[in-house]
């Protein structure tokens, strides 16, 4: 009698154990399984901020994106872009990756992903309208960037398959799903941080005579202002113009002329005072301003001539000899309202930042830097710029703001 009831007792501990084993092993499929997820949930991210950020870099022109003839916003070619950053010519998954796989792919679980889906148009700031705009269903405004919007998925129902299960399987669960969107943009800067300006500030007179708010492009010549005899006669019907910019000391129209500036001088290390041409030729060898500024910020615009820094600017732009002393040959400056020269200089708030291409400088009885304008980003994005600022050229690098 004793025997048969610990028969009934072993018995009923052997189904306890089961069950129990069963439900020890739905906590280690959540351990496992879920945490694989979330762990192929980040790499997907990854890949989907690396997709749209490689295409909103091409909403511009860009000689890199093979669109410097396209009209801007380019959203063709930004999205193809977005997609052939993510897509591999290598199919299925590695492990580990293989030795010739570029080194910009990122691998979700060992595998090449395929972009889901791509979207492009307008992210305003202020979140007023939310989310993504589609081009033409709204007349973008001064907080609304151009964005490309790209999501990443991995699933049963897509090239990219789903995440296989390890110990979830025993519940009858074989394959999780899980995607990630990451959207890009890029604008206008709004402001600029250290060693991202060249010294040399330029009035908004002579910016908005070669560059084309409407177009987003620079004038073309000869569509545009007549020359005197002080800007270059070697222009070419379709391109760019080339003009100069001289002192305001021997120019005859303050739309013709610029000049240097010292920017902040108590944030710029190496100004003894704000007319200082050794702080100034500092920034143009060194690498530009140090302290940040901003649209509405003002500046200090110097007076005097200061022949030498024509010199050195001559000696840093394309006109260089040797291509790696060509150091200020694509600069991004402060526009203010005017440059009018006086005695003592002026403070000048600043009402835009703008894209120079430096062909060369002269010094002497004459002075001026020569420049063009260009609508290549490649050249044109401001180093350690952010915000939202006027159309004139220069972009801030493409950021994430989903």
């Amino acid at each position: 009698m004793r025997r048969g009831n610990k028969g009934k007792q072993e018995g009923a501990v052997a189904v306890t154990v089961a069950l129990f084993m069963v439900f020890l092993l739905g906590i280690a499929a959540l351990t496992i399984d879920i945490g694989n997820l979330l762990v192929a949930r980040n790499e997907l991210q990854n890949s989907a901020d690396a997709a749209a950020l490689a295409g909103a870099a091409c909403l511009y022109q860009r000689t890199e994106c093979n669109n410097t003839t396209v009209p801007e916003p380019d959203w063709s070619d930004a999205q193809a872009s977005a997609v052939s950053f993510a897509t591999d010519t290598f199919p299925g998954c590695f492990q580990p990756q293989p030795p010739n796989a570029p080194p910009n792919k990122n691998l979700v679980q060992g595998c090449f992903v395929k972009t889901v889906s791509t979207a492009s148009g307008y992210w305003n700031v202020t979140g007023t309208p939310a989310g993504l705009q589609m081009p033409g269903a709204l007349a973008p405004g001064n907080n609304d960037m151009p964005a490309i919007q790209v999501t990443v998925a991995k699933d049963p129902s897509n090239a990219n398959g789903g995440i296989p299960t390890y110990l979830a399987a025993v519940l009858g669960v074989n394959i999780l799903k899980a995607s990630a969107t990451a959207t890009a943009v890029i604008s206008r800067p709004g402001y600029v941080g250290s060693h991202g300006l060249f010294p040399l500030a330029m009035p908004k007179c002579m910016y908005d005579e070669f560059w084309s708010t409407a177009n987003n492009a620079p004038v073309l010549y000869p569509n545009g202002p007549t020359l005197d005899s002080s800007q270059p006669q070697s222009q070419t019907n379709g391109d760019p113009y080339l003009f100069n910019i001289g002192s305001p000391y021997h120019v005859t129209a303050d739309c013709l002329a610029g000049q240097w500036t010292t920017f902040n001088p108590s944030a710029n290390g190496g100004c003894s005072s704000a007319q200082s041409d050794q702080c100034i030729d500092n920034m143009i060898t060194g690498g530009g301003n140090t302290g940040a500024l901003g649209i509405g910020d003002s500046i200090f615009v110097k007076s005097g001539t200061a022949n030498n820094l024509f010199k050195d600017t001559n000696a840093c732009s394309a006109a260089a000899p040797n291509p790696v002393n060509r150091t200020c040959e694509w600069v991004s400056v402060p526009v203010v309202n005017s440059v009018t020269s006086s005695t003592t200089g002026s403070s000048q708030a600043v009402v835009a930042f703008a894209c120079l291409h430096v062909l060369g400088a002269k010094n002497g009885s004459n002075p001026s830097v020569t420049v063009q304008m260009s609508a290549d980003q490649s050249k044109c994005t401001v180093a350690n710029s952010g915000g939202v600022g006027p159309n004139y050229g220069a972009i801030t690098p493409p950021r994430l703001v989903q």
